[in-house]
């Protein structure tokens, strides 16, 4: 699908504005999951902002009516809010506040009141659900394993033996205070947000062993729902208690499978497949109040639509506009609300219906000011072949851009492992189009948003193929003609590491954490193991010169091209490339950045774009 050359708006005058920079980050404010009540009269949201003071990130709750007249902030401080949830009758908000270092439930009434504190029985909060009558939360925790020492096991090192910790359960907190409950149990972990049914009596969640299993509140008493192989998520039960959604995924060991969205009885009865042709990723699932269609979002060649799911087995497509959707709520009347990014808005709250859709319109713009005060370089589509594969990408240009010069072009990757480039407005590559570069960024194969073929086209050369893909790019963007060949330079994980190995064509390159974030946002999830395993291309952990022949440093031979490591707090991987350049005499540096503040943020993008610009 073409979504052209979008944005030609930002083409206007510039004359009284200003290029973006790293300091922006401070300025920064951001919109995350709105919440539209039940009745559809109120949307709660989170919205972030730093503060250079304390070099901090802070969030706090605002809510704004269905008609966007009233907008107000709900929670005021220094801290962090998040995960605002209402209850069934549109009275009540809870939410998650850290606040003097612990993790609290913090619950008030829409209309009247002071917010209070929700007892959680001492545990941390993970997750909170309300009630639908509103006079209850469930909420996860982790509870400590009951451990017995083991009898090899000298007592002079068990406090130094590490053996399996806790796992998270299931608990129901009373909203006017009382006894804390554990309603699950068992020696394994409960994942995601618990789902209340439509009558209150039980909690849905998604288990350790893949599958969604039912709890009854009142005695705690388990029934599994479902049987299928793979695994089974985000269980979602239709406000008649009849019926519950889920997401599956299928067992087949491959780099990639698609979610499918399921429908089946609340006793877990006639399971129906609900997305039937449907090739993308249902996230963001939302009951109609007649408990008849399941509306989703999902991702699709750089933009993000609107589903409706109905028991005939199809998926229709509602909204098809040039946009990035997340955090999809719904309300009983049909109106939705959603976080809305596009190449000149960077994140707004905005609502729409989903029956007869309708134009919407914006109910809260955090950077609405600032985006007036800046220019915004143009973004355009590029698409290409590769390998037989038609490749979608998206190229950044300076402000004021001339197609007549010659720019230097900086590749940004996204493979932590993997993300969507889209038609969303991106800062960091704002900033990179400010500074003076032409920017890349493609959506190689093995990119979500593209069915499960595409993304499930690197079983055996990760990063390899997506190298290539991405280089395809380069030369794509090279023959508009606005390119200084000579000055190519790249930004990014494991394939930018890998590019050094394997091409002198760039004239400088950042790695960015190239191994040790590819591990954590891999191989630490959920049935991490086997994932991590199918990126590297199937190969068993056990054969170490396989595995070895995959890492960026087994091409130091190769390595020319002047280069910035910058590593995390504890990095080894990253410490072994930058090893390997010194080793190799190559121009190279190592910087230890990435702390989590917004300084670190900064101080990051300063350094790749004062290495760049040498």
């Amino acid at each position: 699908m073409k979504l052209l050359s979008l944005v030609l708006i930002a083409g206007v005058s510039f004359a009284a504005r200003q290029p973006f920079a790293t300091e922006d980050f401070w300025a920064w404010r951001s919109a995350s999951d709105p919440r539209i009540s039940p009745d559809g009269q109120w949307i709660v949201y989170v919205e972030s902002r730093s503060d250079r003071a304390a070099d901090a990130r802070f969030a706090n709750l605002w809510i704004v009516s269905g008609d966007g007249k009233t907008r107000k902030p709900l929670t005021e401080g220094n801290w962090r809010d998040g995960s605002p949830r209402w209850s069934g009758d549109s009275v009540r908000i809870a939410w998650l506040s850290l606040r003097d270092g612990k993790t609290q439930i913090r619950t008030k009434k829409v209309d009247s009141g002071p917010e209070t504190e929700v007892a959680a029985g001492g545990r941390t909060p993970l997750n909170v659900a309300v009630s639908p009558e509103g006079t209850a939360v469930a909420f996860t925790a982790r509870v400590p394993a009951k451990l017995a020492a083991p009898a090899w096991a000298p007592p002079s090192i068990l406090p130094r033996l590490r053996q399996a910790g806790s796992y998270q359960q299931i608990f129901v907190a009373p909203v006017a205070g009382g006894e804390v409950k554990q309603v699950s149990g068992g020696e394994f972990d409960h994942f995601g947000e618990p789902a209340w049914s439509g009558d209150g009596k039980s909690i849905l969640t998604s288990r350790a062993d893949g599958q969604i299993w039912s709890y009854l509140v009142s005695t705690g008493v388990a029934k599994q729902l479902t049987s299928e192989p793979g695994r089974n998520t985000t269980p979602l039960a239709a406000s008649d208690s009849t019926k519950v959604a889920w997401l599956g995924m299928s067992s087949h060991p491959q780099s990639y499978n698609v979610h499918k969205l399921y429908v089946m009885n609340a006793d877990g009865s006639r399971v129906k497949l609900l997305s039937g042709q449907l090739d993308r990723d249902p996230v963001n699932l939302q009951w109609s109040s007649d408990s008849r269609t399941v509306y989703f979002i999902a991702d699709d060649h750089g933009a993000t639509h609107v589903y409706a799911a109905r028991s005939d087995g199809t998926a229709r497509q509602v909204t098809n506009k040039p946009e990035r959707l997340r955090d999809f709520s719904l309300a009983d009347n049909g109106r939705a609300v959603a976080v809305r990014s596009t190449p000149t808005e960077a994140g707004d709250v905005v609502t729409f219906t989903v029956d007869r859709v309708s134009q919407g319109y914006t109910l809260a713009a955090p950077m609405e000011r600032l985006l007036a005060d800046r220019q915004i370089g143009v973004m355009e589509e590029l698409s290409y072949d590769s390998g037989g594969q038609t490749i979608q990408a998206w190229v950044v240009k300076p402000p004021s851009f001339d197609p007549a010069k010659k720019y230097p072009l900086l590749v940004d990757v996204r493979d932590d492992p993997r993300e969507m480039y889209g038609v969303d407005f991106k800062l960091r590559a704002q900033i990179y189009a400010s500074n003076g570069f032409v920017v890349l960024c493609a959506n190689p194969r093995g990119t979500p948003g593209y069915g499960e073929q595409f993304g499930n086209l690197l079983p055996s050369r990760y990063p390899g193929d997506d190298f290539d893909d991405v280089m395809r790019g380069v030369d794509a963007v090279i023959a508009k003609g606005y390119v200084d060949s000579q000055r190519l330079t790249i930004v990014g994980g494991l394939v930018a590491a890998w590019a050094i190995g394997h091409t002198d064509r760039f004239h400088a390159a950042v790695a960015l954490r190239p191994v040790a974030d590819w591990m954590t946002n891999v191989a630490t999830k959920p049935d991490g193991a086997r994932r991590a395993q199918e990126w590297m291309g199937g190969m068993p952990w056990d054969d170490p010169e396989q595995y070895w022949k995959h890492s960026p440093v087994y091409f130091a031979k190769n390595f020319k091209t002047p280069t910035l490591v910058i590593a995390g707090e504890a990095d080894v991987e990253s410490e072994e490339l930058y090893f390997a350049l010194q080793n190799r005499k190559v121009d190279s540096a190592l910087l230890r950045a990435g702390g989590g503040k917004p300084s670190d943020w900064i101080l990051e993008l300063d350094a790749v774009l004062a290495w760049l610009k040498r």
